[in-house]
Formats: C-alpha cells, structure tokens, sequence
C-alpha cells in the first residue's frame, strides 16, 4: 500500500501544472468552442444543484413533518395523485429533451470539421505524440515540464484545424483542456477531431487522457498559438534540413519521438537502458545470451524491440517499423556518439568525407 501511494504521489508530481481561470471554474478559455460548451456545462450543474437542493429538503422536510409521534396514528400514503404524478414525469421530460437538442447541436458543432480546416496528421505512440504538417513539418523544439522534454506543436489563431488521428500500439487519447476537446486515439484506425484556437500567443497543454502504461503521466506536449504567418514560417523552419548531420538529426529524433521519455542519454536507467556506452559493449538477454551491440544490434531493437528483451528490463518498448531510414540511421548515429567507440568510428567516417571533397575539389582545381 505504502509503494502504491508513493508511485500515485510521483505521478502527480510528475504531471504539469495547467493553469485555470478565476480560482474556481473551469480552464482557460483558448477555443471557440469554450462559450457554448461552458454555458452547456454550467447549465447542468446548476440544474443539478437546484434538484438537489429541492429534493433533498423536501426530503428533510417531510422526514420532520410525518415523523412517528407517540399517540399520533400514522396517516395513510396515498395511493395516487394524477397532478403530481403528471408534474413529476413531464417537468423532467420537458427539461431533458431540451438539453438533447441543445447538447446535440454542441455535439454536431464539435465534431464537424468545416472544409477549410489545416489538416495536420498525430501519431500517437508510448509515450509520445507525433504531428506532421501538411509540408512535412514535425516539430523540432521542445520544453522541459516537471523531468521530461515534450514537443512544442504549432496551430493557427482563428483558423480551423482538424487531427487526423492514429496510434501504432495501444489505445490513448488526446486530451487539451483549454479547447475543451478529448477523442480516443486507436491503432488500425484513424479518428478525428477539429478546434479553432481563439488567441494567437497562449500556450497550451495537451495530454493523453488514457492509461497506456508506465510513462502515461509524462505523455505530454505543448501547443503554441501563432497568427497566421509566423504559423507558416514556422512549418517552414520545422522541415527537417538535409543539411542536418545524422547525429544532429539524431539528437531531434531523440525528443522527438518519445525515445527521451524510457531512455536518458547518460548511463542511468529508466524504463529503458540509458544510451551513454551502449555502442560496443556486450548486452545480455533474458535467454542468457549475449551480444555486442553494434549497427544491427540497434536496428533490431528499434525495428523489433519484442524480439529479444535485455536482461534487467521489461518488454514494453513499442516497435518502430516503418520509421523512415534516414530517420533510423540518424539515430543509430546518435546512439553510437554517445560511447567512446561509436565517437571514434564518427570521426573516422567525417574525416574520410572531408578527405575525400579535399581530393575532389583539387582534382577539378588541376583540371581547370
């Protein structure tokens, strides 16, 4: 019971502060949906305070007044009251079908996405999100909240946009409060969902609202609100270069694709192994054996986590298959900068380049 209570105070100590609006109530207003959805919602609560209230004193009321008394007889209940009977069946008949069609009209507005919309596709994964823009932008900058690194994802102000929405493992969910809208992500199936932002220059918290596993408190991110064109320099600024090393583009990767939220990038142990040392050493697997971990040793606890499990550790690592090969050699490369070995094959490889465009670029300075 003791370990139980620690692990549920770490997770809410691991988990963001989101700030709410007036003290009381409920969070920022950062979406156009937040006036009718918050009218909606207060309505029903204090319809509900009202019921209660009148209910529960009349209650109070009528347990004082027919009160068992000494040599007072019972009086007799009735049997039927054609009034109240009428009363207490079409009063609430009358109230619920209003709130059906008043909430329906708030459900169609929430769900239909208009024509216009930016398209932007999340990819949901333990314990991380994804999106990619219609440019092929994904975001490259991060922010450090409690002890985890989370994407910073871009949207416009007072410009439709509507998620595309898939996971490559389990189900999760995709959660901002301040835009009031939640959906369940699912694998083998797209799900969408659509938001106005209402104010250019707020920030957003976005979480997984479904329990996927050990790191879902830390499955976070951070949506920024731009005007319109710094929103599209921003998609440009977010296209991955060619001109990035592999190891630079390893090191995007890294916070990028969730790798930071199992595995720290010095020896210490997480969910996962840390990735200072790991190229060159001997690993050692829950069948006994034993390898080196080189070039295809990472590979194939990239692609195919599931396939050999380290010794020490449970097998909970989603796969990666489909990752783009560029994007898996700038990790294994990234991977590999972090050992004493892996540094000196890098440099081996750079200086051989460099070498080679010397050689080159004297061969045509002879010929001209």
């Amino acid at each position: 019971m003791i370990s139980l209570l620690n692990n549920l105070c770490g997770l809410l100590a691991s988990a963001p502060h989101v700030p709410v609006e007036g003290g009381v109530g409920l969070h920022r207003k950062g979406s156009t949906f937040v006036t009718q959805h918050d009218m909606l919602f207060w309505f029903i609560f204090w319809l509900s305070v009202f019921f209660f209230v009148l209910l529960m004193g009349l209650s109070a009321y009528f347990i004082f007044k027919y009160r068992r008394r000494p040599g007072v007889p019972a009086q007799r209940s009735a049997s039927h009251n054609t009034p109240l009977e009428l009363t207490w069946s079409v009063v609430p008949l009358v109230i619920l079908l209003g709130l059906f069609f008043w909430a329906f009209h708030v459900y169609m507005d929430m769900h239909m996405a208009p024509g216009d919309a930016e398209e932007i596709n999340v990819t949901a994964q333990k314990w991380a999100w994804s999106w990619v823009y219609d440019n092929g932008a994904e975001a490259q900058e991060t922010r450090r909240i409690a002890d985890q690194d989370v994407p910073v994802f871009a949207v416009p102000a007072d410009k439709p946009v509507r998620l595309i929405m898939h996971s490559t493992d389990v189900i999760h969910s995709l959660y901002v409060p301040d835009f009031r809208v939640k959906l369940d992500v699912f694998p083998m199936r797209y799900t969408t969902m659509w938001f106005e932002a209402s104010k250019a220059g707020e920030e957003h918290y976005l979480f997984c609202a479904e329990y996927c596993g050990s790191g879902h408190s830390q499955m976070g991110a951070v949506i920024k609100v731009l005007e319109m064109n710094d929103y599209l320099q921003w998609k440009q600024d977010n296209t991955l270069d060619d001109a990035l090393s592999p190891v630079e583009l390893g090191g995007i990767l890294y916070r990028t694709r969730g790798c930071n939220a199992c595995h720290a990038t010095d020896d210490r142990s997480g969910e996962g192994p840390g990735w200072a040392g790991i190229y060159g050493s001997e690993r050692r697997f829950t069948d006994g054996s034993t390898t080196t971990a080189d070039e295809n040793y990472l590979r194939s606890q990239i692609l195919d986590p599931s396939g050999r499990t380290l010794e020490g550790y449970r097998n909970v690592m989603p796969s990666y298959q489909g990752m783009p090969e560029r994007e898996l050699n700038a990790l294994i490369a990234f991977i590999k900068s972090l050992s004493a070995k892996g540094r000196e094959e890098l440099d081996a490889v750079e200086e051989e380049i460099e070498a080679a465009l010397e050689e080159a670029e004297e061969d045509e300075n002879s010929q001209d």
